[in-house]
């Protein structure tokens, strides 16, 4: 175990001296539950003040394996105008796997446009902050034993790099969707890109040149409504960085036990990585939802290790429940016909 462990460091550390950086971005199975991370042009569906938490838990049998932690906060504001809206979001997120550690944190502006009836265009810019650090206090190295011995004064001759580097990262979204009042269509869809890392932040350790590759990001689905009971949403998403493409496809079904709590099963299916199943409950108020990954790479020796578990928590406000007197009237009839429309991005 501790072999495997040691194969991980010096590869994670490679990722960040070297020249030509291959870090990776982390990631999540419930992505829709951290939309700014996947696209934050995805805020534009939403009308609710929303707060997300989420917890992954990977690879924990390795040294207890990789531990992220990130939270969303999206506030929407509605134009006079009734036909757009300005969203306001921030993320953040801290990743630990081992000595190595990233955190950072993200403000999104999104606006969004009723191009036509029932045709909106959103288009969203993110900027953030990020900062990955390395902690070899508690790291032991060859050149320490002596003799059979060891000690920690004894010197590690590894080569001196700086214990942390941050850096400044630009990002942006955009998304199409259709989402008619249920009377009209039983159908919702929606199509989005999204790019991250535009400005190639240097990440190496070392003082050198280490870049991280731009991520962009591709995104389609559709909420079929059923009759009242089962709504299906299938969906499908691309990741593209540095040329290592990650295609995945997904499924949910929503049982509707009344208008204000609704079941969701399904899972999600990434080429040469992983299967997932991912449960969940939607409230009026809040959507709880969890997932586990079933290994399908060729990590066949080790698939009892590399499992992962991710628990994801939504809490919203209707902002029509608590609009000011001196509110505009147009805002307000928005908001309380939202529920007219289902939103056609799942929750999780």
């Amino acid at each position: 175990m501790k072999k495997i462990y040691l194969i991980l460091l010096a590869s994670l550390l490679f990722g960040f001296m070297n020249n030509q950086s291959v870090a990776q971005d982390d990631r999540y199975t419930q992505s829709y539950a951290n939309p700014l991370k996947i696209n934050p042009a995805i805020m534009g569906v939403n009308r609710d003040i929303k707060f997300g938490l989420n917890y992954r838990s990977q690879w924990s049998a390795i040294e207890k394996g990789y531990k992220t932690y990130s939270f969303t906060a999206m506030y929407p504001i509605v134009l006079k105008d009734e036909k757009g809206k300005v969203d306001i979001g921030v993320t953040g997120m801290n990743d630990k796997a081992g000595a190595f550690s990233t955190a950072d944190f993200a403000l999104a502006v999104d606006y969004s446009k009723e191009i036509s009836p029932n045709n909106n265009l959103c288009l969203s810019l993110m900027a953030g902050y990020a900062q990955k650090s390395i902690n070899v206090s508690n790291q032991t190295f060859d050149s320490q034993y002596v003799l059979g011995s060891y000690n920690s004064s004894n010197p590690t001759n590894e080569t001196t790099f700086n214990s942390s580097v941050s850096n400044t990262d630009i990002g942006f979204g955009f998304l199409w969707f259709f989402n008619p009042n249920k009377t009209e269509s039983r159908v919702n869809a929606y199509m989005g890109i999204s790019g991250f890392h535009l400005n190639q932040p240097n990440q190496s350790l070392l003082g050198a040149e280490g870049r991280l590759p731009m991520r962009f990001s591709y995104q389609a689905g559709m909420k079929i409504l059923g009759n009242g009971k089962v709504d299906l949403s299938p969906a499908a998403r691309v990741n593209n960085q540095n040329g290592n493409l990650e295609p995945a496809a997904g499924l949910y079904a929503n049982y509707h036990f009344n208008d204000n709590l609704v079941f969701v099963i399904g899972g999600w299916y990434r080429a040469h990585d992983a299967t997932a199943v991912v449960v969940g409950f939607e409230h009026t108020n809040f959507t709880l939802g969890y997932s586990y990954d079933m290994i399908s790479s060729g990590l066949n020796d080790a698939k009892n290790t590399v499992k992962a578990n991710e628990i994801t928590l939504s809490i919203k406000f209707n902002k029509g429940q608590k609009a000011k007197t001196n509110m505009d009237e147009v805002e307000k009839e928005i908001l309380k016909d939202a529920k007219l429309y289902s939103n056609p991005i799942m929750s999780f």
